[in-house]
């Protein structure tokens, strides 16, 4: 129960955070939930709780949110989506933590995957990755924002329009987590705790965004998220 507690309160803060900054919050609070939950259900219940974050976010500053893109993300990510998982039933989810460092590890430190130019079908290629990817290690939120934020929308718009990226991410998650036989009944009741932080989370966030200043956000999310990626290594490596 109190890892329960833990874990709904790391959910509120982490949507609160991004709500306010617009990136941070999913990938912290993947990094957190090995140490909570087993590996098969770490990916779901991160797709749940986002889905409602994202969602919620989404829909209290609907006048920002950028439609133009969302079509063509949504075929991509429905092809990536089933693509990868496929791909989910081959592996071993013993080591899925382990691919979850990884990729944090690429997106803090490598820069993550990043178009430089505009080509032909950009964002039709970024809900296949994102999706894709988001089947296997859950938070992949900053391939979308990085393509939106060069677009050169203001903060509140990118914040909007991720959100109803990862809004489709999630949901085809879900949807495939439930073709693939994962069962949310036995974890009932996080799932609504965490979904009920991770809306008032979104609510906070959006209501204080204009009030809190970005600076030296970027230096702190590495290295909390860095030290958390090694402390997740260390335990997945530890129980082999």
């Amino acid at each position: 129960m109190l890892n329960d507690t833990f874990l709904i309160l790391i959910a509120f803060c982490t949507s609160s955070l991004t709500a306010i900054f617009g990136l941070g919050g999913g990938m912290i609070l993947i990094a957190f939930m090995p140490f909570f939950l087993p590996a098969p259900a770490i990916i779901p219940m991160h797709a749940a709780t986002q889905l409602v974050s994202n969602g919620s976010r989404a829909l209290f500053a609907w006048r920002e949110i950028e439609w133009q893109f969302t079509l063509s993300f949504l075929l991509g990510s429905i092809v990536g989506g089933i693509l990868a998982a496929k791909l989910a039933t081959l592996i071993n989810l013993h080591y899925l933590p382990l691919l979850m460092a990884a990729f944090i590890l690429f997106n803090v430190w490598g820069g993550g995957i990043k178009f430089t130019a505009n080509p032909k079908g950009e964002f039709l290629t970024i809900g296949f990755m994102q999706t894709g990817l988001g089947m296997l290690v859950g938070a992949t939120g900053p391939l979308g924002q990085s393509t939106l934020v060069r677009k050169g929308l203001k903060r509140d718009e990118i914040v909007t329009t991720s959100a109803v990226f990862m809004v489709i991410t999630h949901l085809l998650k879900l949807i495939l987590f439930g073709f693939l036989g994962f069962s949310f009944a036995h974890y009932w009741q996080l799932t609504v705790g965490m979904i009920i932080a991770t809306t008032l989370g979104s609510w906070f966030g959006t209501k204080i965004r204009h009030r809190v200043p970005e600076t030296n956000f970027q230096v702190i999310l590495k290295w909390l998220l860095t030290l958390l990626v090694l402390q997740i290594i260390y335990i997945t490596l530890s129980s082999t």
